[in-house]
């Protein structure tokens, strides 16, 4: 699978040479969610979309009536 900045593996490979040498997990981590993040048109971060409260609930009575039927 790629993207128009290249491979998963390419990007992981550019963000672990940005990091410093004695970056954390938390600091590889964090660096593989800004990638993961949805982007607008012009590259920068798109904001969350919020679900309905409402929406919230039908997906949570969804989830625990499969979880009970198995």
């Amino acid at each position: 699978m790629s993207t128009m900045e290249g491979s998963v593996k390419d990007q992981v490979r550019a963000l672990l040479d940005r990091l410093p040498d004695d970056c954390t997990f938390a600091d590889v981590q964090r660096g593989i969610a800004v990638l993961m993040w949805p982007k607008r048109d012009d590259g920068s971060l798109a904001p969350p979309q919020r679900l309905d409260p409402d929406e919230v609930k039908r997906r949570l009575r969804e989830w625990m009536k499969s979880e009970r039927d198995k």
